[in-house]
């Protein structure tokens, strides 16, 4: 007599292999050998008495069987994710989730995080320091999340929370050397690549043109921050982001021409949770915060 449920963990890796279409990264995300990936999607196929991927040398796909099967087991799992996600906060006391940006989080929220709970002591906010994207349908720990773009992230809801402009800094002694914009091109530029195109838009709004030159490549604010500090050159900074080193000393702004952002830090949550209390005692409080 066939079982009625086959192996859970085989079901459980068959999710992640049918999701990335390759073993080896199921196996890394479960922490598990691309050995025993196979082995368990090979009890499953035998279990199921079906063929579930094709194999076509390296390529592997799904089978009109696993692509239905996946549908199924996907939405299983999130139902038992969600379910597991409401139990624990239905036994424990309220925690806030906020998925964010690690320099958003020293820069900002690490220094405050004990005012928001001096002014709401019915929550406890936990940090999450991440770079990427959240899915809130399979990240179901996270609550809320604080990224850097430009807002149109399809399923969410995304506010902005402040008008964030840019503008160039380095340490006092690269400072001394700029007299004029134009200055800028012969010292070396700290960049981010993914708003490089801010430098451009910079440069017009002083009244010259960019052009190529010495570049050093930093993706991650709190190492160009450092890099700037320490002299390695000039980068183009948030107020919010950069003002406990501007009122330092440890930086300074060689201009005083600042230019909006192309991109913005959104408050980024599932549309139906918004208007939860917690999430709104959260929302109110950082809009006040970066104010």
């Amino acid at each position: 007599m066939p079982r009625d449920l086959p192996s859970l963990n085989a079901v459980r890796i068959f999710e992640s292999a049918a999701r990335h279409l390759n073993f080896s990264r199921a196996a890394d995300e479960l922490s598990v050998t691309q050995g025993a990936v196979s082995r368990q999607i090979k009890v499953l196929e035998e279990q199921l008495g079906l063929p579930l991927f094709e194999r076509a040398g390296p390529k592997l796909s799904l089978t009109s069987a696993g692509e239905y099967y996946q549908g199924k087991v996907s939405e299983a799992l999130t139902l038992l994710r969600r379910g597991t996600a409401e139990l624990r906060q239905t036994t424990a006391s309220p925690r806030l989730t906020v998925s964010v940006l690690p320099t958003f989080a020293t820069k900002l929220l690490v220094p405050r995080i004990g005012d928001f709970e001096r002014r709401n002591p019915q929550v406890s906010l936990r940090l999450a320091a991440s770079y990427k994207l959240i899915d809130f349908a399979t990240e179901l720990d996270i609550d809320v999340a604080i990224r850097l773009g430009r807002g149109n992230w399809p399923g969410v809801h995304a506010t902005r929370l402040t008008a964030s402009h840019v503008f160039p800094v380095c340490n006092p002694s690269v400072a001394r050397k700029l007299r004029q914009p134009l200055d800028i091109l012969r010292q070396r530029r700290l960049v981010d690549n993914s708003i490089y195109d801010e430098w451009g838009r910079w440069f017009k709004a002083v009244g010259a043109n960019d052009e190529p030159g010495d570049t050093r490549q930093i993706d991650d604010d709190n190492m160009l921050l450092q890099a700037a500090i320490e002299g390695h050159g000039v980068m183009l900074a948030r107020a919010i982001i950069a003002q406990d080193d501007l009122d330092a000393g440890r930086l300074v702004r060689p201009f005083d021409v600042s230019v909006l952002s192309s991109f913005q830090y959104y408050f980024v949550c599932l549309p139906e949770r918004l208007e939860e209390p917690d999430m709104q005692a959260f929302y109110v409080w950082i809009r006040q915060a970066l104010r």
